[in-house]
């Protein structure tokens, strides 16, 4: 899914977005802009020294929010303020009539038809026009004064102020043919006073509402944090050319750059893609004093921190993840606990015993009763069924970009072959026993690595991966702690089964293919410390991948 362009953003009324796409602009000419948004009101803080001028600024806000057309938008505040001053030193509020008119009718019950509030608004569109082309009668100047509330002779400033006011007033209230009054009014004092507002900007600044590129935003950010930065994006290769400074050594600066990419990394980052970052300090003969690198990977993680469902949540790979098995070692602890949660560990090990007949091309149905059925001879349905499945994984796999369920697919279809074709029936029987425990270790520690890994979307697996890994380690912990004691003398082999007696059970079973108590002990044990080892191998790796940031800004 295309990560949303702060364009985007911005016509959907996020303010920070909207406030991004004026600092764009602004920015270079020493005025800063902050948005809050409440509700239907947008309020835009404008700071500049010495003070924005209120006609202009106000003027050109308004036009560029109208321009993004934003229809949850119909009351801007727009508020002046000196840089370094918390006093305001002027505030207008504007009503946006395009978005916030219409719905206003609608929601007071206004019962007009709609060809009398298009010919109301026709007639005022007239009267702009006639007034453009000639001056209007003192008695209408009169009047259009006494209209917006004010004394005959007030300048366009106070003009502006009370049309705003007055309108923002009206549409509250629902009086939408005021509306119109008030800016047939404004339009003939402006025509009369010869003032008209002048643009904010100049034809060489870019308009709000038009894309920015990364390399534009980037460079706002660096100037908004006191760093002047020149940023190039080619094919990848993030540029960023600073001035040196010998006050500060390049080691902070890089951090300080790296810093404000990460905090940045949703709104801007996300936007393309960035393998690597090189940020060069230039002394003031444009000559490279140093240059310092660092892979772009690293820049999206923060964006993922704070979604439990995403893979690249640092917190839940690095401390969850431990956590549910520091849990799964306590419910093993506790023999309550065990006792209530038996059922999962026979679900677990009847799986271990279907999984071997599936992939050796026999039909199982695993119960969780504590037994399996499984017919002895091959099945070509059941052979095919798990081959279309493994296809689809893999084509899911490779549809949503995910490397795991394609590298599981080719994986498990290979085996399948082997075991379906390639394998004795002697051999399959021995190991159709041997998995029942073996599954506890196998298929628990494939569950568990498979926490760090997505799957297709509609499993759900970033979500359902919590209570699966945990339910995997309970099952693997308590037979790892088992067989390590049944090797150092403290427990005994589990004989038997549930339903067949003491000598009818999967170990009585490999004892009959000629394994000896002491093989199936150290068998099981070496194949428990096998799986540790991947387990922990894979949370190491994982670990030191994903907490680069913090040790990169530490080594700094």
């Amino acid at each position: 899914m295309r990560t949303p362009s702060p364009l985007d953003r911005a016509k959907a009324g996020e303010a920070d977005a909207i406030a991004m796409l004026f600092n764009r602009t602004l920015h270079p000419k020493g005025i800063q802009v902050r948005a809050v948004r409440e509700a239907y009101q947008l309020t835009l803080w404008v700071t500049s020294a010495p003070a924005p001028p209120p006609e202009t600024v106000a003027g050109y806000l308004c036009k560029g929010v109208e321009k993004l057309d934003i229809p949850s938008i119909g009351i801007l505040t727009v508020i002046g303020q000196v840089t370094g001053q918390a006093t305001p030193s002027w505030r207008q509020e504007m009503a946006l009539l395009a978005a916030y008119g219409q719905g206003q009718a609608a929601d007071n019950g206004d019962d007009r038809s709609g060809e009398d509030v298009a010919s109301g608004e026709t007639a005022a569109v007239a009267q702009e026009s006639a007034a453009s082309h000639g001056a209007a009668d003192p008695g209408a100047i009169e009047a259009a004064y006494q209209t917006l509330q004010l004394p005959t002779g007030a300048p366009l400033a106070e003009v502006e102020a009370a049309y705003f006011k007055l309108k923002s007033l009206r549409l509250k209230q629902g009086g939408r043919e005021a509306v119109i009054s008030l800016k047939s009014a404004r339009n003939t004092l402006k025509q009369h006073l010869h003032r008209p507002p002048q643009p904010l900007v100049a034809e060489s600044w870019s308009d709000p509402g038009e894309e920015a590129t990364p390399t534009e935003l980037l460079t706002v950010l660096f100037r908004q944090q006191g760093l002047p930065a020149r940023v190039r994006l080619q094919q990848g290769h993030l540029e960023i050319q600073l001035p040196a400074n010998p006050k500060e050594p390049s080691h902070r600066v890089v951090a300080r750059v790296y810093t404000l990419l990460t905090q940045a990394g949703r709104a801007i980052v996300g936007t393309t893609e960035i393998e690597n970052v090189t940020v060069y300090g230039l002394n003031s003969r444009q000559k490279m004093v140093w240059r310092r690198s660092f892979r772009g990977s690293q820049l999206r993680l923060a964006a993922h921190d704070s979604d439990l469902l995403s893979f690249n949540n640092r917190y839940s790979n690095v401390l969850i993840f431990p956590a549910l098995m520091g849990l799964a070692m306590v419910m093993n602890a506790s023999p309550v606990v065990s006792s209530l949660l038996f059922g999962v560990k026979i679900w677990f090990h009847e799986f271990g015993h279907a999984t071997v007949a599936w992939l050796a091309g026999r039909k199982a149905i695993p119960l969780p009763i504590g037994w399996t059925a499984v017919e002895p001879e091959r099945s070509l349905l059941v052979y095919l069924g798990l081959l279309v499945l493994l296809g689809l994984l893999y084509w899911s796999g490779r549809r949503e970009q995910q490397r795991w369920p394609m590298i599981l697919a080719v994986m498990l279809g290979l085996l399948q072959f082997g075991m379906t074709w390639l394998m004795p029936p002697d051999t399959f029987e021995m190991l159709l026993n041997f998995g029942g425990i073996g599954g506890e270790f196998y298929l628990c520690t494939l569950l568990m690595v498979s926490f760090y890994f997505p799957l297709p979307a509609y499993w759900r697996w970033d979500f359902y991966r919590y209570p699966v890994a945990l339910g995997a380690a309970f099952t693997f912990w308590g037979q790892l702690w088992l067989w390590q004691q049944i090797a150092r003398g403290q427990a005994t082999i589990p004989w038997g089964s549930l339903w067949g007696g003491p000598e009818h059970g999967d170990m009585n079973a490999l004892v009959n293919y000629g394994w000896s108590p002491q093989r199936i002990i150290e068998t099981y044990n070496t194949l428990g410390t096998l799986c540790l080892v991947t387990l922990l191998a894979i949370y190491i790796y994982m670990a030191l991948k994903q907490t680069y940031p913090a040790r990169f800004i530490h080594q700094q």
